[in-house]
């Protein structure tokens, strides 16, 4: 998809170079760099690790340079995107992933950050070669989610089937196919994936009113990862942390939040105050978990779904203050684009 992207970029610049230098070969020159595929397989080559791509680690915030909530686990040859929001496909094409590619998606939870860009990145993929139906994974109520977003883009399958009968082929791919994810009675834990010595639980993590509200652990030969989705720091949350390698987690400084809240009020800025206000018990404040994170024994703790911001070397200092205090493992904030290699 990004290949044929760029050649909207070609027909200009190739023209220009024509008419200043009279002659063919500098327009075929800029043709075959643009379409030089600089897809990285090594997504779906590598199976001798787990491959974890932060692909999105804004918040509701809108912001230029982080996509909303989005992490990508590659494992014994297959790809999992754990929530796709805003700004999810760019992101992923910025990385040089083989998004056709792939295997499926497991969504969080139904807060609109955290599958903003799931419609968006279906309709790409199938426009741009997907043959098989891109399944998606989450709480009750996917249905109804899913459902909607696949009703949204009908007019636009069938105006591009119509414009290119060979979509017709694989239509089905146009849309999403929704698979809820049901919990016995009193566990907190299922599996939703086993697989060519891959596993994925999904477990319920706390973040009411929202429920259910997931996250999600993966293992693959001897590693275990940990993706948080939104939640607050709980006790119900220790068993996914536990001896994880690495764990991807939502992170609210807290400590700073408090101290803008009366200069947005100040400022006359009420309706952000009460936005904060209402926001802090119920996401993960950075001190509290890195004591739950060192209590679990957490090699690598990667902060993502970051509020406020942290751009820049000072910001994240001041992020991150205190956490140093109670967490001695591996601490990273995150950016969109960051790989982690176990």
């Amino acid at each position: 998809m990004r290949i044929v992207l760029a050649m909207l970029l070609i027909v200009p610049i190739a023209g220009a170079a024509a008419v200043y230098f009279g002659g063919d070969r500098i327009v075929e020159a800029v043709i075959n760099d643009r379409l030089e595929d600089d897809t990285d397989y090594a997504y779906v080559k590598d199976t001798e690790h787990i491959r974890v791509l932060l692909c999105g680690t804004g918040s509701p915030e809108i912001s230029a340079a982080r996509a909303q909530a989005c992490t990508l686990v590659a494992a014994g040859g297959k790809m999992f995107l754990f929530d796709a929001g805003e700004g999810t496909t760019k992101s992923l094409a910025e990385s040089d992933v083989p998004i056709g590619a792939l295997d499926r998606i497991f969504l969080t939870h139904f807060h609109s950050d955290h599958f903003n860009g799931l419609a968006s990145l279906v309709n790409a993929i199938w426009i741009w070669g997907r043959t098989e139906p891109l399944d998606v994974w989450g709480p009750v109520g996917l249905d109804k989610v899913v459902g909607g977003l696949n009703a949204a883009y009908a007019l636009d399958h069938g105006y591009r089937k119509d414009n290119m009968p060979h979509l017709n082929a694989t239509g089905p791919a146009a849309d999403a196919v929704p698979h809820e994810i049901d919990f016995p009675a009193g566990a907190r834990s299922v599996r939703v994936y086993d697989e060519g010595g891959v596993t994925i639980d999904a477990r319920l993590v706390a973040h009411e009113p929202v429920a259910p509200a997931l996250g999600y652990v993966i293992t693959y030969r001897g590693k275990k990862v940990f993706v948080s989705g939104d939640t607050e720091v709980s006790p119900v949350n220790l068993p996914a942390m536990q001896n994880a390698d690495l764990v991807v987690h939502e992170a609210y400084a807290t400590h700073l939040i408090r101290r803008a809240i009366p200069i947005m009020r100040k400022l006359g800025r009420t309706h952000d105050a009460q936005v904060a206000e209402r926001t802090i018990p119920y996401h993960a404040d950075t001190i509290a978990l890195a004591k739950q994170a060192q209590q679990a024994g957490v090699k690598h703790l990667v902060l993502t779904h970051l509020t406020p911001y942290a751009d820049g070397f000072i910001a994240r200092r001041l992020f991150t203050e205190g956490m140093a205090d109670h967490y001695k493992g591996e601490l990273t904030v995150g950016s969109d684009g960051l790989l982690i290699v176990l």
